[in-house]
């Protein structure tokens, strides 16, 4: 009895007083995104805050127009107020889409398509049969097939985190209650927008709960992004942004740690650019700078995906090679060291970068250790300074 009284409960909820909680609830979310977007402080997907917030402000207006139907002029209730319901969650399709790493540009032009056969199928509906179960069906339909393909991507995206799956979930599981209200509503001439049955108030609370879930869950995703992108930062050196000291002494170790266990070969290349002091004095520090920056890109595109590299300090660079033999280390040294030779700078052409390499290679032990071997890499350097500079000499 109890189950039934809640149904009973559920069917004769007001419809309009649901919509009406739909207003103030974007409008709401809308007032805390765009606060958001002015005092967040970082610049990264500052554009996406942005169009949330205009997103939700242009569903606040559809259904405002929506709930006034039969006080104003059924071309702005019924015609405006659907067409601003389609656009405002293409907006959200469009933010989604966007929030999914690696999303090829035809899902955009998918969710265009999806937008302009929803207007165009709604108004030519309208004109021709303006039925109220049909303009319900539509408008249901039209809501579904706009966000259902951005949700199942951002579901099925293997750099989703767990928590933006879950949004994707409960959006799915509301556009199935829409699309089974938009089939119950093509067979019962009856229904309109504020018909009370349990189907209807069922997909309008769900709706209400998809607004908030969706509009902090935007708000925690977006947080969420900075705090990594933050995290990420705190690896990496300012200048050159190649990993730093820190980071790569941390990674060093557990790499030890994995080759030892595998019994794999670990090769350190220490790299130093060659009369560095000589090139800051005479061409300036901003050149400098330059000059490290465009070295630790020549390192970072040279070395596979599993290794690790860093700037060490000054004009020095630490690369580690997992699984890598002396000859593998030394062609490696050898082919940054001839690409950063061949380097040219157009603000002084004159000026000719080399390299230094020195690098140990061996079989990990419980005896050693990464600095051990950063040491020996270190006085394999000294030795390539000592044979002429812009070479590579093995220990």
């Amino acid at each position: 009895m109890g189950f039934q009284k809640l149904f009973e409960v559920l069917a004769d909820l007001d419809i309009k007083t649901i919509i009406g909680v739909l207003i103030w609830g974007n409008l709401a979310l809308a007032f805390l995104t765009l606060q958001f977007y002015l005092y967040h402080g970082s610049d990264h997907k500052k554009d996406l805050i942005l169009r949330f917030g205009v997103a939700k402000i242009t569903q606040a207006a559809a259904w405002v127009l929506l709930f006034l139907r039969g006080n104003i002029s059924d071309l702005f209730s019924i015609c405006f107020g659907n067409i601003l319901l389609f656009v405002s969650f293409y907006l959200d399709s469009l933010i989604i889409l966007k929030m999914n790493k690696e999303i090829k540009t035809a899902w955009f032009r998918l969710q265009d398509v999806l937008l302009a056969l929803s207007v165009i199928l709604f108004a030519l509906l309208e004109l021709l049969l303006g039925m109220a179960n049909i303009r319900v069906a539509m408008a249901s339909l039209g809501v579904f097939f706009v966000l259902v393909v951005p949700n199942i991507l951002s579901i099925a995206n293997k750099q989703s985190s767990k928590f933006e799956r879950f949004i994707g979930f409960v959006s799915v599981f509301f556009l199935i209650l829409l699309l089974l209200r938009a089939i119950y509503s093509l067979f019962d001439k009856n229904v309109n927008l504020f018909t009370g049955n349990l189907l209807q108030s069922g997909t309008f609370l769900l709706l209400v709960l998809l607004m908030f879930v969706n509009g902090t869950g935007f708000l925690l995703v977006m947080y969420e992004r900075s705090y990594e992108l933050l995290k990420a930062s705190s690896n990496l050196d300012p200048l050159t942004k190649i990993y730093n000291r820190r980071y790569f002494m941390g990674k060093a170790e557990a790499y030890y740690e994995r080759a030892l266990r595998d019994e794999k070969s670990l090769s350190l290349l220490f790299i130093d650019i060659d009369f560095f002091k000589k090139a800051n004095d005479t061409y300036g520090h901003l050149f400098g700078d330059e000059v490290l920056k465009v070295v630790a890109k020549v390192i970072s595109e040279n070395v596979r995906p599993l290794d690790l590299c860093c700037r060490y300090g000054g004009e020095e660079f630490l690369i580690l090679l997992h699984d890598a033999s002396r000859e593998q280390a030394v062609s490696a040294g050898n082919r940054i060291r001839e690409k950063i030779e061949d380097l040219t700078f157009e603000e002084n052409p004159e000026y000719k970068c080399t390299v230094s390499v020195g690098i140990y290679s061996g079989i990990p032990d419980n005896e050693k250790s990464a600095q051990f071997y950063i040491d020996y890499a270190d006085q394999a350097l000294y030795m390539a300074k000592e044979s002429g500079r812009n070479c590579v000499v093995s220990i």
